[in-house]
């Protein structure tokens, strides 16, 4: 694999964690449900722009910019959960 290569891997590697890697969700039943709702929606997308990538364009990086602008589409809309100055819960 070539340094292009590999970087273009690593861009999509990166996205793909970007768009997994949700703030945890406050104690509110109202926040966990979203948590888990755009968690579900971020990875069926990731999934599809994989899918879809390998059969048409087989460009990492094209599929890495995909999923950024689907996860901007998919914000966050709950309340993260706070951890105090100490790293404790709040």
């Amino acid at each position: 694999m070539s340094e292009r290569t590999g970087s273009a891997h690593a861009a999509l590697l990166e996205a793909i964690v970007e768009a997994l890697n949700l703030p945890l969700p406050s104690m509110a039943e109202g926040d966990e449900r979203l948590y888990y709702g755009l968690l579900e929606r971020r990875a069926l997308a990731v999934r599809i722009t994989l899918q879809a990538n390998q059969t048409v364009s087989r460009d990492p990086r094209l599929a890495a910019a995909a999923i950024r602008t689907r996860t901007a589409e998919e914000p966050v809309t709950y309340t993260p959960y706070e951890f105090d100055k100490d790293g404790e819960d709040r």
